[in-house]
């Protein structure tokens, strides 16, 4: 799952050369080229005729977005050399749910800066490589549905995260690619299904802790993770809602409504009393489940796009609100010290974003998501000092997302 342990560090493949390489692309060179030709040859008619540009920024909309035009001004400085560096990699990760955080952050990009000038050429690039990645992911699926991580186990959570890549390019792509996307979400859930790991409570399992996939449909247990299908905060807000919303959005099948309507509800379930969530019997800490929590609560009301959905959440999602607020550090950052917690934690600041667009802006939280703003902006003096290089790329992965919601001044997928 997305958390990462030492055992499946000493696991994992050796680097690959290019953006979007994979086991698949690997063993198959030529048609991994042709994909990536077709997809950056789609992108530069796409950028310049079919898909309509964001909406560029005025005065009426600066006036309703949240944060000031300092704040939005200094994200865009920090996103513009955030994706320089991300495209200027040696080397894609090798987890399948870093790269995919990497890929989205250059959608994000494309749509801040689409409307420069000054920009276009960068974020012309950044959305080739966020198709790019896109169309790695439809080639390096299985015939089980699911796709190898970048170390010997098959967690849920991170496919899911990395299946974000398709809602986040669905403005951009076209009826044929976006057909491969939803046919490459429906094998993946149908397995999920297949599996059992679509739980009856609307939660989803774990996923398979030993190996990518058992070669015969069983429950395998692991002793630092439990059943592969108990059920899983993280894979069910990222598979449970995102996934199925987003297919919904697509199909307007009920059946995927149902599914992630369920599982939402699982996932407001599990609020505490003081509106925390709870980590995991592995040790995945509250802060770690709050972030991914979160991305499926924004899919749920980007992608399911119900008044009384969104009424609610904002309803039922207070309490978490206001303990966001209470365990902020003074200088913006959640999760003192370092680690995978402190790692993720940035990726609370676009919720914080959302809260600010769809929730009311109460002074509390314009405080709070200031504080955090002026952090993010600045990730590699106040979120990276002294973590370990394997959680500096997770951290470098989640940043980009807040980074592109600030400069836009509204959530993004």
């Amino acid at each position: 799952m997305l958390p990462i342990r030492r055992s499946e560090r000493d696991a994992r493949p050796a680097p690959q050369p290019r953006w979007g390489a994979s086991p698949w692309s690997m063993r198959h060179p030529v048609r991994t080229r042709r994909l990536l030709a077709l997809a950056l040859a789609l992108v530069l008619v796409a950028a310049s005729a079919a898909c309509a540009p964001p909406i560029a920024e005025t005065s009426q909309t600066r006036d309703a977005a949240p944060g000031d035009a300092a704040t939005r001004a200094a994200a865009r400085t920090t996103l513009r050399d955030h994706v320089r560096w991300i495209l200027d990699r040696p080397a894609p990760a090798k987890r399948l749910f870093v790269e995919g955080y990497f890929a989205r952050t250059l959608v994000a990009a494309y749509d801040v800066f689409a409307v420069s000038p000054a920009d276009s050429a960068l974020a012309r690039t950044a959305l080739a490589g966020g198709f790019a990645f896109a169309e790695s992911l439809v080639g390096a699926q299985r015939d089980t549905g699911y796709w190898r991580l970048g170390y010997d186990t098959g967690w849920v959570a991170d496919m899911g995260a990395a299946l974000g890549i398709f809602p986040a390019l669905e403005p951009h792509a076209d009826s044929l690619q976006l057909a491969r996307y939803v046919r490459t979400a429906e094998r993946f859930v149908a397995a999920l299904e297949r599996d059992r790991l679509i739980l009856p409570d609307g939660a989803v399992g774990v996923g398979w802790p030993l190996g990518d996939h058992p070669e015969r449909v069983q429950r395998a247990w692991r002793s630092d993770v439990g059943w592969s299908d108990d059920p899983y905060l993280v894979a069910t807000a990222l598979a449970g809602v995102e996934v199925h919303a987003w297919l919904y959005r697509r199909t307007s099948d009920a059946r995927y409504r149902e599914r992630a309507l369920r599982a939402l509800d699982w996932t407001v379930a599990q609020l505490r009393a003081d509106g925390s969530l709870p980590d995991f019997a592995r040790g995945e800490g509250e802060l770690t489940a709050a972030a991914y929590a979160q991305e499926g609560w924004m899919a749920a009301d980007a992608y399911l796009a119900a008044d009384s959905l969104h009424v609610r959440l904002c309803r039922e999602l207070d309490a978490h609100v206001r303990w966001l607020l209470r365990t902020q550090a003074a200088d913006g950052t959640w999760g003192g010290g370092v680690g995978g917690e402190r790692a993720r934690a940035p990726a609370i600041v676009g919720f914080l974003v959302w809260c600010q667009s769809r929730c009311g802006d109460r002074p509390e939280l314009r405080e709070a998501a200031g504080r955090a703003a002026k952090a993010l902006v600045r990730f590699e003096a106040t979120w990276a000092p002294g973590q370990e290089a394997e959680n500096t790329e997770v951290l470098r992965a989640m940043v980009g997302r807040p980074l592109a919601a600030l400069a836009a001044g509204r959530p993004v997928p």
